[in-house]
């Protein structure tokens, strides 16, 4: 009877993806076990790492009690549904690979039709994670200008800060309003801070964990202005707060 060839099973979705394609851990999942029960191989494992992004793969724990595992023969080959699955960069993917092939471990991505037991397969899939690093780059490049462009009309560049809600036009954010229910605690946390009272009674009369209570106090968004990337100027939104009230609450924190 032919030994089947034993294979690991990779998979991983971010909360962003899941949310914006609907690219869920079981639709991966089914996928390559069809894959794999075509191929007639056996599954040694489903190794999962799910709401993680795919920057580094050193926080994906599943990813790396993978790798571990094959540097003790525990399978032959990885496989996914594609290579971003696994990787996001080409330095990552070139000594994973490595590590993989000093294991004789094989690397298979099902979508790009890559199989790195043969020459071919090795090549296109160096040539392949340089475009998909590109591609990554050049979302992030676009998100940075869309940010860039908000924060030059003078609204947030990213989401709204606690106290404020977006104001929509044709599905798009235009500008953002207070909303007055959170306002007020806003005006609560300066007014107690400016009158003296501890960050402790404050935190605990709202509900707020201590470190929401401080980026409530720094942030400048509520006496008007908006920040990116080191640049600071006047915002569109309605304050919440005076400057002199903004000054004195972070003078109180700094011991001033």
């Amino acid at each position: 009877m032919e030994n089947k060839k034993k294979v690991a099973i990779y998979i991983r979705v971010s909360s962003d993806e899941q949310k914006k394609s609907g690219m869920s851990i079981d639709a991966q999942e089914e996928k390559l076990k069809e894959f794999c029960n075509f191929k007639n191989f056996e599954i040694y494992k489903i190794y999962k790492d799910e709401g993680i992004s795919g920057g580094s793969i050193k926080k994906r724990k599943a990813f790396m009690q993978m790798i571990s595992d094959s540097k003790e023969g525990s399978f032959s080959a990885v496989i996914v549904t594609k290579i971003d699955r696994a990787f996001r960069n080409v330095i990552d993917a070139l000594l994973v690979l490595e590590n993989l092939r000093l294991s004789n471990t094989d690397f298979v991505s099902v979508a790009e039709d890559i199989d790195t037991t043969t020459p071919m397969g090795k090549a296109m899939f160096t040539i392949i994670s340089v475009f998909a690093q590109l591609e990554r780059e050049m979302v992030i490049g676009r998100v940075r200008d869309v940010r860039q462009h908000k924060f030059n009309k003078g609204i947030f560049p990213a989401k709204s800060p606690f106290g404020y809600k977006a104001i929509y036009k044709n599905k798009k954010i235009v500008g953002f309003k207070i909303d007055e229910k959170q306002a007020e605690v806003v005006r609560d946390c300066f007014k107690m801070t400016n009158e003296g009272i501890s960050y402790k009674e404050i935190s605990s009369k709202h509900k707020l964990k201590p470190q929401q209570f401080y980026n409530i106090i720094r942030n400048n968004a509520y006496c008007g202005y908006v920040e990116f990337q080191n640049q600071v100027k006047k915002g569109t939104h309605q304050k919440i707060i005076s400057e002199d009230e903004f000054k004195l609450a972070n003078n109180k924190l700094n011991g001033k």
